[in-house]
């Protein structure tokens, strides 16, 4: 088990000119690395913005199965204490999993947080009832699950990102555990505003997601925004000057 942070998945800050502050939640088996490109244009808007690398990533995956989703919700809510009474304005902003975290915050801390993004939230997954009728019994035989879409020939690369290949099955069950109980139970608390984006054809979570939390929110604000795109991550999408922009719009109306 690797201890050493790889050097692309350490949490990052940048300064901005103003009052406002976005933090940047990467998703499960991801890490910082994913978010440098809408950091870096959310930084040239003058907004400060922090990136922290959620407990047990950007490491090995077997650091990830000897944590918990405790350990990673509270990477988020550190990430967000850390910052109180500092900037006036307080966006957070979640990739896949970073999403569901980024609105379980604003659910507990609406006087902090002034809006929320979620970019491909994790509610649904493709084939989920199939993994889920199989992981109480995969986990007798296995500790971890591959993810069949990483190429051997970008694996390296992947890797050196600070992304897992693998997926111990302890964290995967973690990981439904927090959707379930979290998740789904909260979206209602959720008042501030919210952009919502996320590709139809995402071939990981289900573009069911956002409309689940779309539905749900208790926001008075709230818009849902969907690609025509096979990324997981709207970000890769190859209209992401698109989507920067819809980020931009958002951000401006506060």
């Amino acid at each position: 088990m690797e201890d050493q942070i790889k050097e692309r998945a350490k949490p990052y800050f940048y300064q901005g000119t103003g009052d406002s502050l976005a933090i940047l939640f990467h998703g499960f088996t991801g890490s910082p690395d994913d978010l440098k490109e809408l950091a870096k244009f959310l930084n040239e808007q003058g907004l400060s913005v922090s990136v922290p690398l959620l407990a047990g990533h950007g490491r090995h995956w077997l650091n990830l199965q000897s944590s918990s989703y405790y350990d990673w919700w509270k990477s988020a809510d550190d990430e967000l204490k850390k910052f109180q009474g500092q900037y006036k304005k307080i966006f957070l902003v979640g990739y896949s999993f970073g999403a569901n975290l980024a609105l379980d915050l604003a659910a507990r801390y609406p006087a902090q947080v002034i809006g929320v993004i979620s970019l491909g939230i994790s509610v649904f997954l493709r084939n989920e009832l199939l993994k889920k009728f199989l992981l109480p019994i995969v986990h007798l035989f296995l500790s971890k699950y591959h993810k069949r879409y990483v190429k051997r020939q970008h694996l390296n690369d992947y890797e050196d990102s600070g992304s897992y290949a693998y997926i111990p099955i302890k964290s995967l069950r973690e990981f439904f555990y927090f959707i379930k109980n979290f998740t789904k139970r909260e979206l209602a608390k959720v008042k501030m505003p919210v952009l919502i984006i996320h590709s139809k054809d995402d071939a990981i979570t289900h573009p069911l997601s956002s409309q689940f939390v779309y539905e749900r929110v208790g926001s008075g604000r709230k818009e849902l925004m969907y690609l025509n795109d096979l990324n997981h991550n709207p970000l890769s999408s190859k209209r992401k000057n698109l989507i920067f922009g819809k980020i931009e719009e958002f951000i401006k109306t506060f």
